[in-house]
Order: structure tokens, then C-alpha cells, then sequence
């Protein structure tokens, strides 16, 4: 199931344009402490305070050269892939259906807000686009496409000309749809690759 989802990221990559793909220049890998909520097939499902993995490909500002404050802003495309596991309270639902895994890759168009200090960047990010997830277990597999909106803020940190690490608290929500609602704190390890 995992290789199905990692193949499409590949392919959303492939297909998603020569003008786009100028736009994507840092690869990151993600630590998630997460909590999902959702409901599928009218159980409502949550993730609890659970540890996920991810990857992305997103638009990252680096870090100017000046070391004094300034303001910036820009609308990039982001990419990403993510999996965790939701779990019922719901008594009346057979042992089997108590669980669930998700995987989920989403695809948003995010207006950011930048400010450059000293000690790294701060940055606000509104974001609309979709996800696909799909939740699945021995007995139910449920596949979506959904509107997504996403708030997120970040503080960034260049380690290196090029490597960089980051922490982020993201709030996501598809408004009346399966994948309900979506809370983590993130800790990323990126490399930016294109040229700024």
C-alpha cells in the first residue's frame, strides 16, 4: 500500500509541469507529532498523540546574506507524502475496524510570509490545494480526493549554505469531508537544491 502512494508522489512530480517544477527547490524529510481526526464510514476515527514519518518537496527562502531583519512574501507549490495510523473508541465497532492506517499525499498552493532575522527566518504560510488519502485495514479501504486548507508556522535555520533544519506547528482541515481535521508540531532536515 505504501509503495502505491510513494509511486504516485513520483508520478504528481512527473505531471506536474516544467513551469512548476522551477518552483520546487528543497527536499525534506519530516518527524511528525501528530493528531488526526476523521470519519470514515460514520466512525470517527483519531490518531491520539502519535510519531509519523514524511517527505516533501516544497520552495524554501533562504536565509539572507545581510544578517539584519526584513520582510519578504511569495505563493510556491508544496508537495508531500505522510502516514499514521487512526484508532476508534467507538465500542460498537467490530476488532478489526478499531484501526485503521492512512496514508495521504497532498499538493498545495501556500502564500507565505517571511521575516529574515539574525537568529534564522519566521515564516507564516496559508495554503489551499488537495489530498488523496486512503484508510485501510483487512476488512474496509476507503480512497478520497479532497479540498485541503493548510496554516503553518515555521522557524527555519541554515546549518549550512545549503542544509537547513526547521520546526513547524501546522493546523489542516478539509471542511466537511472525511479527513476532518489535523494537528502537528513537525521537525524538519532539509537540502536546498535550486539556486537562489
Amino acid at each position: 500500500m505504501k509503495i502505491k502512494f510513494i509511486l504516485l508522489f513520483v508520478l504528481s512530480l512527473l505531471f506536474s509541469g516544467c513551469g512548476h517544477m522551477s518552483s520546487f527547490n528543497s527536499i525534506e524529510g519530516k518527524l511528525l507529532n501528530e493528531e488526526h481526526y476523521a470519519t470514515i464510514n460514520d466512525i470517527d476515527y483519531q490518531s491520539g498523540e502519535s510519531t509519523a514519518f514524511g517527505v516533501g518537496l516544497t520552495n524554501k527562502v533562504k536565509q539572507k546574506s545581510n544578517g539584519g531583519f526584513s520582510f519578504d512574501y511569495s505563493i510556491y507549490p508544496d508537495l508531500s507524502y505522510e502516514s499514521s495510523e487512526l484508532v476508534t473508541h467507538n465500542s460498537t465497532v467490530s476488532e478489526v475496524n478499531k484501526k485503521l492506517d492512512m496514508n495521504r499525499v497532498s499538493m498545495f498552493y501556500s502564500l507565505r510570509g517571511i521575516m529574515f532575522s539574525p537568529v534564522g527566518t519566521f515564516e507564516i504560510d496559508v495554503g489551499a490545494g488537495l489530498s488523496y488519502f486512503d484508510a485501510y485495514n483487512d476488512q474496509t479501504q476507503t480512497g478520497k480526493v479532497e479540498p485541503t486548507f493548510r496554516y503553518e508556522g515555521t522557524y527555519t535555520l541554515f546549518l549550512l549554505p545549503r542544509l537547513y533544519s526547521a520546526v513547524s506547528f501546522t493546523f489542516q482541515e478539509s471542511s466537511k469531508g472525511t479527513y476532518s481535521e489535523y494537528y502537528s508540531m513537525v521537525y524538519k532536515l532539509g537540502f536546498l537544491f535550486g539556486g537562489q
